[in-house]
């Protein structure tokens, strides 16, 4: 009897440790898929953040890219505008708007010149055709030097249509000061022929009624 119940006790023993190491061994199993399930979504979790990076970072990089282009076109685009076109270049009204600035400067200087041999118009008179003179010439040197930015390749940003619209500005100024300078210097010029003319019949008289 007593060998029988130390046998069950025996077996008895044996299944508890048998079911101990079997939950112990189950409970380490479990511990294992855990942990590479863990592992597993630790590793899809670095590779989106990786692809992630990478789309952000190509995206950037077309980005520079096309910024980067986009900036070459626009200095591009201002180099050539800073360039002039032949068809610019040629276009008459430029050369006729330098002739119209000599020949106002010219006809101004000579009637200041016959003026002063003259001696007909007043100091107050002669003072004052000096400072119109003076004036226009500024004035014209003004319109030419704007002539000359619209001709000299990179001085301005403009396209062919501004220019050419500027050349046309510029020609039909000077076209206005050369007029005003037909006009004006004819009448002074007139002014001095007619007081020269009076002082001559003035004269005449006197020598023909022997006044002295």
């Amino acid at each position: 009897m007593k060998k029988i119940i130390l046998l069950l006790l025996v077996i008895m023993a044996a299944k508890a440790h048998a079911q101990f190491l079997g939950g112990f061994f189950s409970q380490q199993s479990d511990k294992e898929k855990l942990m590479t399930t863990q592992i597993a979504e630790y590793e899809i979790y670095l590779k989106s953040i990786k692809t992630g990076y990478n789309i952000t970072e190509i995206g950037l990089n077309t980005a520079q890219q096309l910024k980067g282009g986009t900036f070459n076109l626009h200095t591009a685009y201002f180099n050539s505008l800073a360039q002039v076109n032949p068809v610019v270049s040629s276009n008459p009204k430029g050369k006729a708007t330098l002739q119209l600035a000599q020949q106002i400067g010219s006809r101004f200087s000579t009637e200041v010149t016959w003026q002063q041999q003259q001696k007909q118009l007043s100091s107050t008179e002669l003072t004052y055709l000096q400072k119109v003179y003076d004036n226009l010439v500024n004035k014209c040197q003004s319109d030419l030097n704007d002539l000359t930015d619209v001709l000299t390749p990179g001085k301005l940003q403009l396209t062919d249509h501004e220019r050419l619209d500027r050349l046309d500005k510029l020609y039909a100024s000077m076209q206005d000061k050369y007029a005003f300078t037909c006009s004006f210097t004819s009448k002074c010029h007139t002014l001095a022929v007619s007081r020269q003319q009076a002082k001559s019949n003035k004269i005449q008289l006197k020598q023909l009624y022997g006044i002295q």
